[in-house]
Order: structure tokens, then C-alpha cells, then sequence
């Protein structure tokens, strides 16, 4: 059973060259460009990573990732994929448990920090 990703982020010519390069490697992709239908669509299905970006149609991603964490969905690993790279804002996203890569983001290193991901939260035991 391939492994659920869902991308949000308000770009969406990235969003779907990415989602196509992780569909071409056998993931199953949800793109959503923006974070109102979230919690809609975690409770529909059982994602096992989620991709975001911190400015979502100008609001704050951090808020996003804090009510995730204090959510029903608190275990969902997070890659921040996001040009807000100062290291505060690193360091925030840290806090919340999450992964953050820069924009532009080689596309190579996105794949290997998904694959990477999905590999300690299988070695952790998280059923995925």
C-alpha cells in the first residue's frame, strides 16, 4: 500500500510538480492550495506525511502546525517546505516537531528528506 502525502501549499504550480514527482515513485498525492478543508480532509483518510508551506494565502503556517499538534492528528510527521528560512523561523517549526527545508528546495534533497521521513516514522513503529 503506497504511503498517503498530503501537499499544502498556495503555489500551485509547485504543488503539482511535486505531487508528481511522488506519484512517478509510487506515492499516493492530495494537493491542497489552501488549509480550510485540513481538517476535513485528515479525518477522511489517514495520511501518513504532510507537506507545507508557512505563508498559505498570507496567514501564518505556525498557527497551522499548533493546532495540528494539539490535535487529534498530533502524531502526522510535517516537512515545512517554505522561503520564510531565517533561523527563528526554523526554530519555530522545530518546536512544533516538524521538518523544514528552504525554497528553492532541490528537488532531489525534497525526495530524500520524504523517503527519510517515512522511514524513522516506520522504524518508531507509527503505523503508516
Amino acid at each position: 500500500m503506497a504511503h498517503k502525502i498530503l501537499i499544502v501549499d498556495d503555489n500551485i504550480y509547485y504543488s503539482h510538480l511535486l505531487a508528481d514527482q511522488l506519484t512517478r515513485l509510487g506515492y499516493a498525492v492530495r494537493v491542497m492550495s489552501e488549509n480550510e478543508e485540513l481538517l476535513k480532509l485528515l479525518s477522511a483518510d489517514d495520511y501518513d506525511l504532510l507537506i507545507m508551506e508557512l505563508l498559505l494565502n498570507g496567514q501564518d503556517g505556525l498557527s497551522l502546525l499548533r493546532w495540528i499538534r494539539c490535535s487529534p492528528y498530533s502524531y502526522l510527521p510535517i516537512l515545512v517546505v517554505s522561503h520564510r528560512s531565517s533561523g527563528v523561523e526554523q526554530l519555530r517549526v522545530a518546536e512544533f516537531d516538524a521538518h523544514f527545508l528552504s525554497k528553492p528546495v532541490d528537488l532531489n534533497q525534497l525526495i530524500k528528506t520524504v523517503i527519510m521521513i517515512l522511514k524513522e516514522e516506520s522504524r518508531a513503529g507509527i503505523s503508516l
